[in-house]
């Protein structure tokens, strides 16, 4: 008899089955995804049709055409570069003046035993809780008394003075993550309690001054209320009440707003798009030291 050499069938390769707690989870978070893009996608195609796409019926998803004419109606008819320009000058001075006073009241608060510091943090959070709403009709009464109604100045000072509580209690949480010793070897060395400040903490606390400053931009560049009550003219109005215009008896210039919206929203994708690179480091180095 001769030996019949058996070759093994070759097995089917089995698919793997993705868990359903799986499946459900990226479902959920898809879904997620489009309800957060789906407003802001339908606004940049809403700034792009014209008139008559616009109103159409029934809705078209895409527009039939592309049109830039609402973007140069904005500038032409509507006077938006002032408001840009005033919302950018009063968000950028409200983010130097937050760090530039932010930083030294953490350190000091968090480094040096001082008298009633608990008082003072629990006065900070207290005041980030009052709602601005309370606070429109006294800082109303105290700038016009002082001559500063219906200007950017005034837009800073309470912007500055209503971020702060915020931004020092969160970087006072970064500074007292940092060793001690740091600051201790850095006086050794020589270097006084504000050169320990700028050239060693400053660069340690990067991450939550970046933290900082995008909060601060965001509540800064997105507020309605504070500016629609302290400003009356265009030479101090911001561009969320620019963007009140809009809208007239008449009734409602969706083109235009909509593309009021995108510029809007671009400086602060911007914004947070370049802050965000001192997040990520904060989150990496912090894993780092643990």
């Amino acid at each position: 008899m001769t030996d019949i050499a058996l070759t093994p069938a070759p097995r089917r390769r089995r698919r793997r089955r993705l868990p359903l707690g799986l499946v459900v989870r990226y479902l959920v978070l898809l879904g997620t995804i489009a309800l957060t893009i789906f407003p802001l996608a339908w606004l940049v195609i809403t700034s792009l049709r014209n008139s008559a796409d616009i109103f159409a019926v029934p809705v078209r998803v895409l527009p039939e055409s592309v049109t830039y004419d609402q973007y140069v109606s904005v500038f032409s008819q509507y006077g938006l570069a002032d408001y840009l320009w005033n919302t950018v000058a009063v968000s950028v001075a409200t983010v130097v003046l937050v760090i530039l006073i932010g930083v030294p009241c953490a350190y000091a608060m968090a480094r040096f035993r001082l008298p009633g510091a608990k008082i003072v943090i629990s006065v900070l959070l207290i005041m980030r809780m009052i709602p601005v709403v309370a606070l429109a009709i006294p800082l109303f009464a105290v700038f016009a008394s002082i001559g500063l109604l219906d200007t950017l100045t005034a837009l800073v000072l309470t912007h500055t003075a209503s971020k702060l509580p915020v931004a020092i209690w969160l970087l006072m949480g970064f500074i007292q993550d940092l060793p001690k010793e740091i600051e201790e070897s850095a006086q050794i060395d020589g270097a006084g309690t504000v050169r320990t400040l700028v050239q060693i903490v400053s660069p340690l606390i990067a991450p939550g001054i970046g933290a900082a400053a995008v909060i601060t931009f965001l509540f800064t560049w997105n507020d309605l209320l504070i500016a629609l009550t302290l400003s009356s003219s265009e030479a101090a109005q911001t561009l969320p009440v620019g963007l009140t215009n809009f809208v007239s008896q008449f009734g409602i210039d969706w083109g235009a707003m909509s593309a009021a919206g995108v510029l809007m929203v671009i400086p602060t994708l911007v914004f947070v798009w370049f802050a965000q690179g001192l997040l990520v480091k904060g989150l990496v180095s912090g894993a780092v030291r643990g």
